[in-house]
């Protein structure tokens, strides 16, 4: 008698143990803050590694910044053959062989170290489900400037010029062919232009609609590889419906390529240190409110070379370009013993000037506006001894 009484006893302990646990675990998911939604209400920026890969084969990475309160975002590029020491291997080797399909965090802890900034989230679109989220999505409208036609290992590629819209199969063809004669930042930028037509598809209100209905986005969701809730990218999707594409700001990993091991690596300059400030300064322009930030990508810049120092001038313009500046001469100074680095506004606007002299860290910066019908840059940068490639030391 007693053995039943305390089999029963037993069985409902359980039983209840079961159940509490069942409650936790449902509140757990239910009334848990969900990470990314927060981070909107907020209004701090979001930070999304997106990797483009085919299979376990990494193609390229793609860093989405974006500031809720300024609509505004940055996208920085990094190529998958990134040299970088990979601790698990001992050796130097491109960061692309951390990447693995199914495991993300070796890849996204290599990305966070070298930008020293954390990335709390992730998105992995393999190219056979980019294909079916763009037809999902009708197509996705991108500009070409030129017509292409080549033919890519065996593959032709056509492609339009103009505005366009491309289905998931272009789609694939534009992000991923490869030309001899095409410069690097173009393909850079081709694969920024993905992104930002994805976003901005994403954002228009009858494809949104579409999108956050249960079984749409049931299946949209299962084409994503992601550490992101679902109710997160529900939360994600409604806020590309506010956010503006136009004002995503471009950068890349700028370096020099070495043979390491038969394989071409990508070292960027300065052991990296001007990626990390790159990246920062992209993060700094979409979450400031001036206005000028808007309009970045309409500076222009002459950089002149006021030292004995061959090449500086030239370097430092890639410095610019990448923060997003337009460098239109790059040229000696009228001297070649400037002590100091001077910094020089040309259309009365040393808001726009103090601002280019902040990447460097130049103190020395003066209005010297240039006469009528001259033209002139924006601003003019005349480089002195005191600037050692990276910052003006004092």
């Amino acid at each position: 008698m007693r053995k039943k009484i305390f089999d029963k006893s037993t069985f409902l302990l359980f039983f209840i143990i079961l159940l509490v646990i069942g409650m936790i675990i449902t509140g757990y998911f239910f009334f848990r803050p969900d990470i990314l939604t927060n981070t909107f209400k907020k209004g701090l920026p979001l930070k999304i590694l997106f990797t483009v890969s085919d299979d376990n084969d990494l193609e390229f990475l793609e860093l989405f910044l974006y500031h809720p309160e300024q609509k505004k975002s940055g996208v920085f590029y990094i190529p998958p053959n990134l040299g970088t020491k990979i601790e698990s291997l001992d050796r130097m080797d491109k960061i692309g062989v951390l990447y693995k399909k199914d495991n993300l965090s070796p890849i996204k802890k290599k990305v966070e170290q070298i930008i020293d900034m954390d990335v709390p989230f992730f998105i992995d679109l393999q190219v056979e489900n980019i294909t079916k989220i763009i037809d999902l999505l009708g197509g996705i409208e991108i500009f070409i400037s030129n017509p292409v036609d080549t033919e890519d290992e065996g593959k032709k590629i056509l492609l339009p010029s103009g505005s366009v819209l491309l289905d998931g199969d272009k789609v694939q063809d534009y992000i991923l062919y490869e030309e001899t004669n095409e410069e690097e930042r173009e393909k850079v930028w081709r694969k920024q232009k993905f992104l930002q037509a994805l976003l901005k598809r994403i954002g228009e209100p009858e494809t949104n609609d579409f999108l956050l209905k249960d079984e749409t986005f049931n299946y949209f969701y299962s084409l994503l590889y992601t550490n992101i809730s679902r109710r997160d990218i529900q939360s994600f999707i409604l806020e590309m419906k506010e956010f503006n594409t136009e004002h995503m700001y471009p950068g890349r990993v700028e370096g020099k390529v070495y043979l390491v091991e038969d394989k071409e690596l990508l070292f960027p300059h300065f052991k990296g240190e001007y990626l990390k400030m790159n990246v920062k300064q992209l993060l700094d322009t979409i979450s400031s409110v001036e206005a000028f930030n808007d309009e970045i990508l309409t500076i222009t810049l002459e950089i002149l070379n006021g030292t004995e120092v061959n090449g500086l001038a030239g370097r430092t313009s890639k410095l610019y370009q990448d923060y997003g500046y337009d460098v239109i001469t790059v040229a000696n100074a009228d001297r070649n013993n400037y002590t100091s680095t001077i910094i020089l506004d040309r259309k009365g606007r040393i808001d726009v000037a103090n601002k280019v002299a902040e990447i460097i860290g130049c103190q020395r910066v003066g209005t010297e506006i240039k006469s009528a019908g001259e033209e002139s840059a924006d601003v003019t940068i005349i480089l002195g001894k005191d600037f050692d490639g990276k910052t003006c030391k004092q």
